[in-house]
Parts: C-alpha cells; sequence; structure tokens
C-alpha cells in the first residue's frame, strides 16, 4: 500500500513538472457536467468453489456553484458463488465543496453523501451516510484523475443494527472506509 500512494504521489509531482506551460483553463466552474463511474470484475477459484463478481456504477456531477457540485450514482453489482447468483443495487447521493488547489491542476475536496443498497444479499435495505476527502489532479482540461478516500465517518443502518465508525483502516477491500480511484471527465 505504501508502494502505491508513493507511486501516484510521485507520479503526480512528476507529471506536473514534466508538462510546459499552457493557457488552458483547469478546474471548475458553475454549470459544468462531470461524468465518470466504475467498473469492476474478478473470477476466482478456491478449490473448486468458482467465484464472480461484476460491478457498474456510472456517476454524474453538476456544479451549482464554483467549489460545490451535487452528483447522483446507480451501482449495479451481480455475483456468481458456485451456481447462487445474487444481484445489488446501490443508489447515492453527494455533495462536494472544493476547497484547496494545491497548483493549477490539483484540487481537494471533501464530500458527503448518502446511499441505499439493497438486494438478494441483504434482508433489509442498507441506508448509509459517508463523509470523505478527495484530491482531482487534471491531465488537461476535461480529463481529470480521481482519488478519494471515503466514508472516513460513517453511518450505516440495515434493519434494527446499526454501525458508526471514524478513521480510514487502510485496508482497500474495507467498503465502509475505502480508497477510491477513478478516472472522470468534465463536459
Amino acid at each position: 500500500m505504501k508502494k502505491l500512494l508513493l507511486f501516484i504521489t510521485v507520479l503526480f509531482f512528476g507529471i506536473s513538472t514534466i508538462n510546459a506551460q499552457d493557457d488552458a483553463n483547469y478546474g471548475f466552474a458553475q454549470g459544468d457536467w462531470v461524468l465518470g463511474g466504475g467498473f469492476n470484475f474478478s473470477n476466482a477459484d478456491d478449490n473448486g468453489d468458482e467465484t464472480s463478481s461484476s460491478t457498474i456504477a456510472p456517476t454524474v456531477h453538476y456544479f451549482v456553484s464554483d467549489t460545490w457540485a451535487v452528483g447522483a450514482s446507480i451501482g449495479l453489482m451481480s455475483m456468481d458463488m458456485g451456481g447462487d447468483k445474487e444481484s445489488n443495487t446501490v443508489v447515492a447521493f453527494e455533495a462536494r465543496n472544493y476547497f484547496m488547489d494545491m497548483s493549477e491542476k490539483t484540487k481537494w475536496y471533501f464530500n458527503v453523501g448518502f446511499s441505499n443498497t439493497s438486494g438478494d444479499s441483504f434482508d433489509d435495505s442498507v441506508t448509509g451516510i459517508g463523509a470523505g476527502i478527495g484530491m482531482n489532479y487534471f491531465m488537461n482540461e476535461n480529463i481529470i484523475i480521481d482519488f478519494g478516500l471515503t466514508n472516513i465517518l460513517s453511518y450505516a443502518k440495515a434493519g434494527d443494527v446499526s454501525a458508526t465508525s471514524f478513521g480510514w483502516s487502510g485496508e482497500l477491500n474495507n467498503l465502509q472506509g475505502a480508497a477510491s480511484f477513478s478516472v472522470i471527465f468534465k463536459l
């Protein structure tokens, strides 16, 4: 994990020193739309027990001001565990505030979000509220690398069971507090 974070840091600072000065307009303005999302597929065989899963989660954000964006996402997940098939859906809403510019191309944000997860894997739907922090790096005016630490502070409730967490455990497979890395596109 430390090597990955070091690599990403070196990559961002290396690219920013290599690029020549130009008159490009990096950043966001009121009325901008940003599209992104994620796709994941995995397949494993553990002593003859085959498991496969796939997720697709498109997202869209709209800038209501130069520093505030509101967004929505829908995630569709399917799993096949040795013939047992399950599917789940996540609907999420988010607000982001871009609060600091480290450079012309690097923008830091914090986010607050609400999500609802339901499907075959859950007896009751899971409702969650979370907050996180992240960074955008502009490769050019319209292609942006997004790195985030989601759910650093979170609350989740399913039926009569609820959980609150604070902090990031450093595990990428922890669904309650996870690092995300994606490419987003400004329209």
